[in-house]
């Protein structure tokens, strides 16, 4: 998700911003992003649109959010970012333990037993005349023993 590309992007945008807002970000985060950057990659961001109106890697916006919450808004403001990442998190959370739930996982699996086992499960029943036929071989038998 975050790769070269992105920290290349987040880097060129930083570039950009107000200097006010660049020293609000601390010089190990950007140094972090400059190292990890892509260098001979060109951006292709154009800054007469709105950041929500440019294509941005999924990466590059995850960057700037983090960027956005943890540096340069206000603490209400960071609160509440918190709380709404919080809940999703939860979200998230409860999708993966329904989903890889041990008691769901047996239960499909003997689910998938079961209907295996009624598919292999096939009565063969004998038309009336391969009965006789196999009657009177049996007594057939018998008699030459």
């Amino acid at each position: 998700m975050i790769n070269e590309i992105s920290f290349s992007e987040v880097y060129e945008i930083i570039l950009h911003m107000d200097k006010e807002l660049v020293k609000k970000i601390p010089v190990q985060f950007i140094n972090f992003i400059k190292q990890n950057k892509k260098d001979n990659y060109i951006t292709n961001i154009d800054y007469t649109k709105s950041i929500n109106k440019q294509e941005l890697q999924r990466g590059t916006r995850v960057i700037l959010s983090i960027i956005y919450r943890d540096y340069l808004c206000d603490y209400e403001k960071k609160k509440e970012l918190m709380q709404n990442d919080n809940i999703e998190l939860k979200k998230i959370e409860e999708e993966l333990r329904e989903k890889y739930n041990i008691d769901n996982l047996f239960k499909k699996k003997n689910n998938q037993l079961e209907a295996k086992e009624k598919r292999l499960t096939v009565n063969i029943q004998k038309k009336w005349y391969q009965k006789v036929w196999e009657f009177v071989n049996k007594l057939f038998k018998r008699k030459n023993i």
